[in-house]
């Protein structure tokens, strides 16, 4: 967020910039005003006599000039440039998005690689260069934000016609990389990378930190997951929704398509103790959420209870069950914080605990599609796999503490999974032999239902979010 005295400064220069008749050219508008002016507006928005009017009004003059200018350039035949902002491989949902401009000779798209500044440095530099890896190492063409300087947009092309973003938490990136420097011919989309199922204890986190943050209300389109995540807009931003678009959630596309993973790409996957019938094994993920911490904002986190049984689990079923260990990449900072481990050190040695096993394996900086598809079953306590693994249809065991607190969506989705405390390691167990092992999923119907009433997105718009955002940037630079 900027400083009041910054945001001052600027509203101080969209007056001035008014009084010498700037935006009285319909889209014509100087890149000298960036996106920090509308923040700064967005700011002060309630201290001004008819601000939130105001803000309207000179987001759809930023707004007119990004279109203008990228209808321009596609009218001369130039092409469109489209970054996509990603700190976090783990994180990346626009597989198919992306394919699609990459294959239509009017765009190029390209992927910008952050480091967090948020994180250690070791930490914040490992998942940057393992994040680099996993782009390069699957066929993106990606440019990494940091050599011996972080660099800035200058240095990685220049001013984009369009940036496609996945976070919402624009802070945590270097400020040389950030969009609030770019000018108003750039138009800014978000499509996030997970769900927002979570709330803090007063219901405030969702309202005042998603669906009215200043990030989305100077996004030209926010493409939602759901229609109640699009009503979320309509009902708490400054923009009323007009910016929200209901596509279905990007990443799932690649669940609804149905595609399979051959036996051999199941194999790599996976870990399995040597010389194993790899076939009588059940496959399954651990996911731990950062959120430990009772002063967190969103507090789900069960890790402090059962870091240690997950260990003894795994040695315990070393002859049927291979696992996957999946952690929110935030949990080394915040199990360090809340005292689990002295160290981010010795928090590395437990994830080589982990890799140490002949039946087990962890990740951190990398795509979890492939997992989820491969896999039979899920434990876990993160808010947005309660929805995500609902796209595969396989049995989950939520993790409960009392603090946990849900939206509105998230509230219908947890009633689709088996839950438990995350200290009772009897029913955890159980839910191991009887569901996954023995296959007895009683939930099974009620996922079914619950997914096609929430969230099959597809049966309820007739295409995929990938050919619903496509088509609105194809009718953008005229068909």
């Amino acid at each position: 967020m900027l400083s009041l005295e910054r945001s001052i400064e600027l509203m101080k220069e969209i007056i001035a910039g008014s009084d010498r008749g700037d935006f009285n050219h319909g889209s014509d508008i100087p890149d000298y005003y960036t996106y920090e002016h509308l923040a700064a507006l967005f700011q002060l928005r309630d201290q001004l006599d008819g601000g939130a009017d105001l803000y309207r009004q000179l987001y759809h003059l930023a707004m007119a000039s990004g279109e203008s200018h990228i209808q321009a350039k596609a009218a001369a035949g130039e092409v469109i440039q489209v970054a996509f902002m990603s700190y976090s491989a783990a994180q990346w949902p626009a597989e198919k998005l992306y394919r699609d401009l990459e294959q239509d000779e009017r765009f190029h798209p390209y992927i910008i690689v952050s480091p967090l500044v948020d994180r250690d440095a070791m930490s914040s530099v490992t998942g940057y260069n393992q994040t680099l890896s996993w782009y390069r190492e699957n066929g993106y063409e990606v440019r990494g934000g940091l050599s011996d300087r972080v660099l800035g947009w200058d240095d990685l092309g220049g001013v984009p016609d369009m940036v496609v973003h996945l976070s919402s938490w624009y802070e945590c990136i270097p400020n040389e990389q950030q969009f609030l420097l770019l000018p108003w011919r750039c138009l800014n989309l978000y499509v996030p990378y997970g769900m927002l199922l979570g709330d803090n204890q007063d219901h405030t986190y969702a309202k005042d930190h998603v669906f009215n943050k200043d990030f989305v209300n100077m996004m030209w389109r926010v493409y939602t997951d759901s229609l109640i995540g699009r009503q979320q807009y309509e009902t708490y931003s400054v923009l009323q929704g007009e910016n929200a678009v209901f596509s279905g959630y990007l990443k799932m596309d690649e669940f609804l398509d149905q595609s399979e993973l051959s036996e051999e790409q199941k194999t790599a996957l996976w870990s399995y103790p040597s010389g194993a019938d790899r076939k009588k094994y059940r496959k399954v993920i651990i996911a731990p959420h950062y959120g430990i911490l009772p002063s967190g904002a969103v507090i789900s986190s069960t890790f402090q209870d059962n870091y240690t049984f997950w260990i003894y689990l795994a040695k315990k079923y070393q002859d049927s069950v291979t696992f996957l260990f999946k952690p929110h990449p935030n949990l080394r900072s915040t199990a360090v914080e809340a005292g689990i481990f002295k160290s981010n050190e010795e928090y590395d040695k437990y994830l080589e605990l982990w890799n140490s096993l002949p039946n087990a394996k962890a990740i951190t900086e990398s795509s979890y599609i492939d997992y989820f598809r491969s896999s039979d079953a899920m434990i876990m306590d993160s808010n947005s796999f309660i929805g995500e693994y609902l796209y595969v249809q396989k049995p989950l065991l939520f993790l409960t503490r009392p603090e946990q607190t849900f939206n509105a969506v998230g509230e219908k989705l947890v009633e689709a999974h088996y839950r438990t405390p995350g200290s009772r390691y009897s029913e955890i167990e159980e839910f191991l032999n009887k569901v996954v092992l023995n296959g007895e999923d009683s939930m099974k119907a009620r996922r079914r239902e619950i997914f096609e009433t929430y969230l099959d997105y597809r049966k309820q718009t007739g295409r995929y979010a990938h050919e619903i955002i496509y088509a609105e940037l194809r009718t953008l630079i005229g068909g």
